[in-house]
């Protein structure tokens, strides 16, 4: 969630309806998002997820580092067994040993609130309800954001993003995109102008806005949940109905652009943008799922107009077979003579 963003505007300066953003290659990219997490700022957002606020501040400095992702491996050694007093050195293991000194500090800071807040999940359900409510809404979080940068990844690989022309009756302000039934350019243009909203909510330092934080620390809870082996909810109804219209949608509008060897390209940029780690695996394999059976529902179709325009015109050559005869035999009769 923290990749790809480079916030280069400002809700004063939102891009113009149709930009032209290069690039190396020269294609057309949506605005983007901060690509860094500076050390010194707080890139989780402690006040949208109480209950975690002890994990999250002692964390802030190691997800400034790590992307806003947590990694279980990271604290390998740190602080087993030990109960340093205040102010007091931890001892660090060899196997932490050539961690640069930053990054081992921020992970020195929040390795106590790691293996208290371990315990506490691992005690049940039904000893932290409150935590576990917080990492049922973190997930769904992270479902409405990978379904999001699928439908991003995707509309690029269709260079519809933005769609060009500029759908009619689509104004600047709309981002209702979850709306998947509308036409595919409309989807588009609202996803393009959800997204301008988001680069506008950057601070003016480049600082990843309200709802990027949310997003972020949503993830940061969910790989902390998945590191201890907990048990992820089942992917939203919302969400799950999204992906499969989606994907019904973009293989019929592969097909009828005749998108020869797009089909795959598409596929794997949706794919990919669902991103990483056990939640989003879950929307992954269940798209994989809807994207076959699309996918084999537009290979037969396609079978199916190759091989009905193959009988059309064998049928049409037979069809005009007799007629020729008839043609020939009365020629033959009225010039019989000069045979």
């Amino acid at each position: 969630l923290a990749q790809a963003w480079g916030c280069s505007l400002t809700r004063d300066s939102r891009p113009p309806r149709r930009p032209e953003l290069s690039t190396s290659a020269g294609s057309r990219r949506p605005p983007a998002m901060p690509s860094t997490l500076h050390p010194s700022r707080e890139p989780l957002d402690t006040a949208c997820f109480q209950h975690f606020a002890p994990l999250l501040s002692a964390s802030q400095g190691y997800a400034a580092f790590s992307g806003c992702r947590f990694r279980a491996t990271s604290f390998d050694g740190l602080l087993d067994g030990q109960t340093p007093e205040a102010g007091a050195p931890a001892e660090v293991p060899p196997r932490r040993a050539a961690d640069p000194g930053p990054r081992l500090a921020a992970k020195l800071s929040a390795a106590p609130q790691v293996a208290e807040f371990r315990q506490r999940l691992l005690a049940g359900e039904t000893a932290e309800p409150r935590l576990h409510e917080e990492i049922d809404r973190a997930f769904r979080i992270v479902m409405v954001e990978s379904v999001r940068n699928a439908m991003m990844g995707m509309f690029q690989a269709l260079e519809m993003f933005p769609p060009s022309p500029a759908p009619a009756g689509i104004d600047d302000e709309d981002c209702a995109y979850e709306d998947v039934s509308a036409e595919l350019p409309e989807v588009a243009q609202r996803l393009y102008n959800d997204q301008a909203r988001r680069v506008g909510d950057c601070t003016s330092d480049g600082f990843a806005g309200r709802l990027e934080r949310r997003a972020m620390t949503a993830a940061f809870i969910v790989d902390f949940a998945e590191g201890l082996g907990l048990k992820m909810p089942a992917v939203p109804e919302t969400q799950s109905s999204m992906l499969k219209e989606l994907t019904a949608r973009v293989a019929d509008e592969t097909r009828r652009r005749g998108m020869e060897g797009g089909q795959e390209r598409v596929r794997e940029a949706f794919l990919q943008g669902l991103g990483a780690g056990a939640a989003a695996e879950k929307l992954r394999t269940e798209a994989k799922k809807w994207w076959a059976e699309n996918w084999k529902t537009v290979a037969v179709a396609a079978a199916g107009a190759a091989l009905f325009g193959v009988v059309g015109a064998v049928a049409a050559v037979a069809m005009t077979r007799p007629q020729a005869r008839a043609d020939q035999q009365r020629q033959d009769q009225e010039h019989g003579g000069d045979l």
